[in-house]
């Protein structure tokens, strides 16, 4: 198929051969004209002058006598004139979204070429709308618009502040073009503008072309209408329009909106004689993904290649077409090694890239920064996802992992920049600035230094770049760069003051409207583009990715002041116009080409619906155009998990496993046997091999820190009770003189948290928020404990976390060490308590000592175990002469019937000895069982006991 440009230089050549230098050819886009100016010298064969070749938008400012201003400048220029209007004191940062609106509401009435004082004035009485001279549908239209918003009068507050902001459109319309006008500056609808009415007062434009030709355009503004109807009317005007697909002949086709209008107001001087009676092949293919959609392009490229259909070295006549712009780096990342050159010709909006998302991270740092004491705290989430940062993590390399692990070990939820070190880049990135000014001063100074060619001890590479840092990624944070550099001459020069908060906000917010342009060379390698970039270019082998409703037609609509029934009733664009233009993109792309790869992604979750785009269906069921549809599933592998057994006879096992007999350096606890008879697995991994679940800062109190205050505060209560002697009779009066003393359990607060909690035993400090809030329920957990222990008054109390060990037998005349932390130890009628604090879930009954060790259990009584095997400990060490009996405070209880008893088949157990016989041949029994060298360690088959474990996805249950 020979493409439409091809055509229009073969035409053009033939009639003005050589002269062709003499006329100028006017294209949507640039690429469209370098595909034309490589299609003439192919059709000349020769040398020759080449003709002007432009876009609209350039010739328009050439005729211009304006200079084109950039967007941040004429957002300040129209902030100022809008608070001198309205009188008001709005931030900028409030008006830079609504005021991007305004300009572009600006920009169409100039495109458009509406007169604004009708369009921009207020209207309370529907008579006025007589004097403007409108058409009676016109008029239909506005009195259904106002008649909605402002009739009755008793407007509400919403309708009242457009009213107001309504009223001063006009005055700041023309007030800031003409304070553009006085600098000699102007938006690009004021530039079309200014050349159209200069055609409709009829005054030369002095053109240095003999034609000027417009190629492949299709929606045109009014201000294009009549510059082109300029051009017609003197003979200077010639035009040819890609209408030629069979598909755009059709009426009922959306696509063919502007096509009469167009050929009748503007018709060829030559008659180009190009006929499509090719189907070309289609195929349909659903992805439920949208990376995968990229992947799958690889393929299709792969298989043309092997199909001889696309030569590696000229793949120019390939294109893949993105409607979504977010897949242009997984496309990029996906490209066929073979295909080596590859132009793009689109833009990337700047917020989509690595340096957007790191300095919205050094926003969000700077946004949580808590000062105590008038000294800064950095929020260690805001600190971690910096120090995570690719940018970040390259130049810093194990000075992040440092700085991590220091907030982890230490639960720092704030860090103080002397604890973070004195890297330079870390001094340089956790600086505060205080000004707008400083602001931009932090950002290119940050940047600056990621930019520079890293040091010695850095260097990956020969050529000395940054660590990790692409071609493209510097050049993102180039524009990040300069775009930060522009705004800040541009507050200095407007004198806008702004807080630092504005100024990231703003810079936020211009990140997402500033695309990224992608200029490489358009006549060699794969091609790939935007949709708009698309316009009047054909390809053999055509890829579009992102089919999906929504995306392509892209369902988005610009924001606007002006409400559709007025943009209609003036003539200006509305979503008929976009619904057009985009059908006609996509017909026309399709028109000429031989083969049509149509992606889509169908997932239908969240916000994604996975509807295919109704141009599929258009082309299905109304053109009957025959398409091979294709499913791509993903490949999911489902598996019941493997038994997962560890030989004792391998990795150096037998010898861990000697560490825990007589004479080695480790001991086994309560919780590790607890821990086996839940797992043998889970016991393997964290006691034997010594793996434990990372450190991460508890930015609140956890059960587990809860439970090791209380702890502490016990300890230290009754410490002070005993003093330095070996034990004491605790009376009533020690108890209440405790709980009366508030300044004391405040003290042993302060100290417990300080140690169990901000990991800064030196520094105890006053509770504050959220952890005043858990110290007040601990107080009280305190007091009720010790209302129940003064019921047990007079009673002997010997110790508090009283550390014990001892060694229980085993076959083949071994020992294995264990040991244990007792909470506390007294005497109570008679007896000796071995207490245990518990602030989880227990149960206080066993019926037998067998049941303690079943590993099949689901309910096993494991803080029972647990006290029972103190009780024995404390037995063999002390020889005590009174019974030992077992106690368990189940802390949650203290409120709601509390009892401290453990009930032995269902009656009060208060002697050790009841069941010393019993618990010694299990013990021993479930010892033999973790020594015995025969014996794998296994993943335990009761699935309930996996819920909470650290190790669940490593052992893939």
């Amino acid at each position: 198929m020979t493409p439409f440009l091809y055509r229009i230089a073969q035409a053009f050549y033939q009639r003005y051969g050589s002269e062709i230098s003499q006329l100028a050819f006017v294209f949507p886009n640039r690429r469209s004209g370098i595909f034309f100016q490589k299609y003439l010298a192919e059709v000349a064969g020769k040398p020759l002058f080449s003709p002007r070749v432009t876009t609209i938008n350039d010739l328009l400012a050439e005729l211009s006598p304006y200079t084109a201003i950039d967007r941040i400048s004429l957002l300040v220029m129209l902030y100022k004139r809008y608070i001198e209007l309205r009188q008001s004191d709005e931030t900028f940062d409030n008006f830079v979204f609504w005021g991007d609106m305004l300009l572009g509401d600006f920009d169409d009435v100039d495109k458009y070429m509406v007169d604004a004082r009708q369009l921009y004035t207020n209207i309370h009485d529907l008579k006025e709308i007589d004097e403007f001279y409108l058409t009676d549908e016109q008029i239909e239209i506005i009195k259904r618009f106002w008649g909605h918003l402002f009739f009755p009068s008793t407007e509400s507050d919403n309708k009242q502040q457009f009213i107001q902001l309504w009223q001063i459109l006009y005055d700041l319309y023309t007030r800031l073009r003409q304070d553009l006008a006085d600098r000699n500056k102007a938006y690009e609808g004021m530039i079309f503008r200014e050349v159209a009415e200069r055609c409709r007062r009829k005054e030369p434009l002095d053109l240095p072309y003999t034609q000027v030709v417009f190629v492949g355009f299709n929606a045109i503004t009014e201000a294009e209408r009549v510059f082109m109807e300029y051009l017609r009317d003197t003979g200077q005007g010639d035009f040819y329009w890609d209408y030629y697909a069979p598909t755009l002949q059709d009426s009922y086709n959306k696509a063919a909106f502007f096509l009469n209008d167009n050929k009748r107001r503007f018709p060829s001087k030559i008659v180009i004689d190009e006929h499509i009676d090719e189907t070309p092949q289609i195929e349909l293919i659903s992805i439920p993904s949208a990376v995968g959609q990229a992947k799958q392009a690889t393929d299709i490229l792969q298989q043309l290649i092997d199909e001889k259909l696309l030569s590696p070295e000229r793949a120019i006549d390939t294109a893949i077409v993105l409607p979504d712009e977010e897949l242009l780096l997984p496309m990029l990342y996906s490209i066929p090694s073979d295909i080596t050159t590859v132009n793009i010709t689109m833009g990337y909006t700047l917020q989509h890239t690595t340096v957007a998302a790191l300095m919205d991270s050094v926003f969000q740092m700077q946004r949580h920064i808590r000062f105590t004491k008038g000294d800064p705290r950095f929020y260690h989430i805001d600190v971690k996802q910096l120090l995570g940062h690719r940018f970040i993590a390259s130049r810093l390399g194990d000075e992040a992992h440092r700085i991590t692990t220091f907030i982890n070990d230490n639960n720092r939820a704030f860090v103080s920049p002397v604890e973070l070190g004195h890297h330079p880049l870390i001094e340089l990135l956790f600086r505060i600035p205080t000004t707008a000014d400083e602001a931009a001063d932090y950002l290119t100074r940050l940047l600056e230094y990621l930019q520079q060619d890293a040091p010695a001890d850095e260097v990956t590479d020969d050529d000395n770049s940054p660590v990790g840092f692409s071609a493209v990624e510097r050049e993102f944070m180039y524009h990040y760069y300069i775009t930060i550099k522009r705004l800040r001459d541009v507050m200095t020069e407007q004198h806008i003051a702004m807080s630092v908060d504005t100024f990231f906000r703003l810079l936020g917010k211009m990140a997402a409207s500033i695309s990224i342009p992608f200029r490489g060379e358009p006549l060699s390698g794969l091609q790939i583009m935007g949709v708009l970039e698309t316009r009047a270019l054909d390809f053999e082998n055509l890829i579009i990715l992102s089919m999906n409703e929504g995306v392509f037609p892209v369902k988005k609509v610009a924001a606007s002041f002006i409400p559709y029934n007025l943009r209609r009733g003036f003539g200006m664009a509305t979503t008929e116009h976009q619904d057009s233009i985009y059908a006609y993109y996509f017909y026309r792309m399709i028109s000429r080409a031989k083969r049509v790869y149509l992606l889509y992604d169908s997932r239908a979750e969240g916000l994604k619906s996975g509807e295919v785009s109704r141009y599929i269906y258009q082309l299905k069921y109304h053109y009957r155009v025959p398409i091979r549809e294709i499913q791509v599933n993903c490949d999911i592998a489902t598996f019941s998990p493997t038994t997962i057994t560890v030989d004792k006879h391998r990795y150096g096992i037998e010898q861990k496993l000697a560490d825990f007999l007589s004479g080695g350096k480790s001991a086994l606890s309560a919780s590790a046997i607890n821990r086996y008879l839940n797992c043998p697995l889970q016991f393997y991994l964290q006691y034997i091999e010594g793996l434990e679940r990372p450190d991460d800062v508890a930015e609140s109190v956890d059960s587990g820190t809860f439970g090791s205050i209380y702890h502490g505060m016990m300890q230290r209560i009754y410490d002070r009770i005993k003093g330095d002697r070996e034990q004491v009779t605790v009376t009533a009066d020690h108890i209440d003189a405790v709980r009366k003393d508030k300044a004391l359990l405040t003290h042993y607060l302060e100290i417990c948290f300080a140690n169990d909690y901000y990991k800064t035993p030196q520094h105890p400090k006053a509770l504050t928020g959220y952890d005043y809030l858990t110290g007040e329920i601990i107080l009280k957990l305190i007091d009720k404990t010790l209302e129940k222990d003064r019921a047990l008054t007079p009673f002997v109390y010997r110790a508090s976390e009283l550390r014990i060990t001892g060694e229980a037998p085993i076959s083949h005349h071994r020992a294995v060490q264990l040991k244990g932390f007792i909470d506390r130890v007294d005497e109570c009628n008679g007896r000796i308590r071995i207490v245990d604090y518990k602030t989880g879930k227990e149960r206080l009954d066993f019926q037998s000592v067998g049941e303690l060790f079943d590993s099949s259990a689901t309910e096993r009584r494991k803080a029972i175990l647990q006290v029972l095997l103190y009780c024995k400990l404390y037995r063999e060490n002390y020889h005590p002469a009174s019974p030992i009996y077992p106690a368990i405070y189940i802390i949650r209880n203290l409120f709601d019937k509390f009892e401290w008893n453990i009930k032995y088949e269902k009656e009060p157990f208060t002697d050790f000895d009841r069941v010393a016989a019993d618990f010694d041949q299990c013990l021993t029994a479930c010892l033999d069982e973790i020594f015995d060298l025969g014996r794998p360690f296994t993943q335990t088959t009761e699935e309930l006991h996996c819920q909470y474990c650290d190790f669940k996805l490593l052992c893939k249950r």
